[in-house]
């Protein structure tokens, strides 16, 4: 290395080292504001120096003095709550924290002269007010507590009264402490603090608690956004069969900027879960994936992605996200599928059967719900009146004729009538996947069976590469002492849980067809309880707790 080329790479390291250091400022002022909060609070909560008390009640009445002290009490508050806001350098968190740092000062000597306090924060103010330029997110007027943000603050207020209740521990307590202003000042100023933060932390915690941040700008998918998501899906060279499900419109859509690949995800609390991988063009994934997570931590969120393979597992290991399987789905070779040979017996007898009681098979194209809404509503209703349910959601297709009408749909009639019928979602690799599956009661016994054989039958003919029969939730999880705990108690509820939901039953039923058993996994950042995310996945695809538990339609 020449000499001349030494200190244009040290000057470059530097320029390394301090855009490292800037990008980290926000990071460090939070945790400023935050020790500046936590002094203010405890000034406020014990006694002041008595001389400089007296002193001060020689120029200034005792009820700025006793506001004062008030008011740095909620100024002090107000810094904890703020230091999450410059954590996420939010615009609005930095001028709010500066000017808040100038007013405590001024709190802090009119309640007291405490003039060291007063210079803390000031200090504290001037080095801020610089860095303006790393506080680059919008503000949000009311932002709700990440659980470890809002376990400092309660656990920063907590000792705080502690400190308090200590320092004042041989004052009895009275009633006229509550308005007393020169007398016994302190005291009563102690106590209405400590009244008001208590009830300050409770509201901040319940709001935090059961916030959904972003979930009332990030709703369902407009009709122009569904048009968008089938021009997508018609043009995709990267997409899931599950990518359809996009246009039932019960979902939010996040596109690219280009416009040609799209996300569907739910919000839910604090979890915006992403459903299946991205669609569109395989060279938009990545970022993406990056965009959905960084949208999702810019409302305080989490990023949770549902359903996903192993091709995208790379990817979400890059992103920094924990994964857990959460099943496995049932993936039928469609050019190997084959009723041939003693294992499949009860297959050609379920074929055999259907068609001497006069059942029929047909492939319609995309279009051909339309015309057919009545039968197919009519299948559609006695189907859920005999599963005492209602529709899914999220994760699973509803009787919708709109959404019907774009899938082929394969259909199963009895003496011309429609007594069986189930879509299907096509995927950018002619993968095909059975969505949607209704029959009638008066269908003949094993009309499902027939239709999931002619189904993988047709597929065949058409040079399709597999019939994915959907999943079976939990199947596939060990149950030994090393595993994750997740896993470990995925495994129970497969086995144990026939009750409320039949785990074991749906995966044999499928496994008759001789499927290709595919893993499918969540993954979400590591201090996402990945049990949760599941749960909400749950909910929104039954439709809440009540239909999740069978308690109503």
């Amino acid at each position: 290395m020449s000499d001349g080329a030494a200190p244009g790479r040290k000057r470059g390291l530097i320029r390394r080292l301090a855009a490292l250091a800037f990008e980290l400022t926000p990071n460090v002022f939070a945790l400023l504001s935050f020790a500046a909060g936590a002094l203010m609070l405890a000034s406020v909560l014990t006694p002041a120096f008595a001389g400089r008390v007296e002193a001060l009640s020689h120029v200034a009445p005792p009820l700025l003095i006793d506001l004062s002290h008030f008011a740095a009490s909620v100024v002090g508050f107000l810094l904890l709550l703020l230091s999450a806001g410059l954590w996420r350098r939010r615009r609005g968190a930095y001028w709010s924290a500066l000017g808040l740092l100038l007013a405590g000062a001024v709190f802090s000597m009119l309640k007291g002269l405490d003039w060291e306090e007063a210079a803390d924060l000031a200090i504290v103010a001037l080095l801020l007010a610089p860095c303006r330029a790393a506080f680059t997110r919008r503000s949000r007027l009311v932002e709700p507590l990440r659980p470890a943000w809002l376990i400092a603050l309660v656990a920063a207020v907590g000792a705080l009264f502690w400190l308090g209740e200590f320092t004042w521990r041989n004052v009895g307590y009275s009633d006229e402490l509550w308005w007393t202003l020169i007398r016994d000042q302190e005291v009563s100023g102690f106590i209405r603090a400590q009244a008001v933060l208590a009830l300050l932390t409770l509201f901040i915690a319940g709001k935090s608690l059961f916030a959904s941040p972003g979930a009332g700008t990030h709703g369902p998918a407009s009709p122009d956004q569904v048009e968008q998501a089938a021009r997508v899906l018609a043009a995709a060279d990267g997409a899931g069969t599950d990518a359809w499900l996009a246009l039932l419109a019960d979902k939010a859509l996040l596109f690219s900027p280009s416009g040609d690949s799209f996300i569907a995800y739910r919000v839910r609390g604090r979890r915006w879960l992403a459903m299946g991988e991205p669609a569109g063009k395989l060279s938009e994934r990545r970022a993406l994936l990056w965009a959905f997570a960084e949208m999702a931590d810019s409302h305080g969120g989490a990023a949770v992605f549902y359903g996903v393979g192993e091709g995208l597992l790379a990817d979400l290991a890059t992103m920094g996200l924990a994964i857990r399987k959460t099943g496995e789905t049932a993936v039928v070779d469609a050019a190997t599928f084959s009723l041939e040979g003693k294992a499949r017996q009860n297959l050609r007898t379920a074929v055999n059967r259907a068609e001497r009681e006069g059942a029929s098979f047909d492939l319609l194209p995309p279009g051909s719900a339309g015309p057919l809404e009545g039968e197919l509503r009519a299948v559609s209703d006695a189907w859920l009146a005999a599963q005492g349910g209602g529709e899914k959601g999220f994760s699973l297709g509803r009787f919708d004729i709109a959404y019907l009408d774009r899938t082929p749909l394969a259909v199963v009639r009895q003496g011309g009538r429609v007594v069986a019928f189930a879509n299907l979602l096509t995927g950018s690799d002619r993968d095909l996947a059975v969505d949607l599956m209704r029959h009638d009661a008066s269908a003949p016994p094993g009309t499902m069976d027939y239709l999931f054989i002619r189904t993988v039958q047709w597929a065949a003919a058409e040079g399709c590469r597999s019939l994915d029969l959907g999943m079976a939730p939990l199947a596939g999880l060990d149950d030994r002492r090393l595993a994750p705990v997740f896993a470990r108690v995925g495994a129970l509820v497969f086995d144990e849980g026939g009750a409320l939901y039949g785990f074991t039953g749906l995966r044999a039923y499928k496994a008759k067809f001789s499927p290709d058993w595919r893993p499918r996994f969540i993954a979400a950042p590591a201090s996402t309880p990945l049990a949760l995310a599941l749960l909400d996945v749950a909910l929104l695809t039954s439709g809440g707790w009540l239909r999740m538990l069978g308690l109503r339609k």
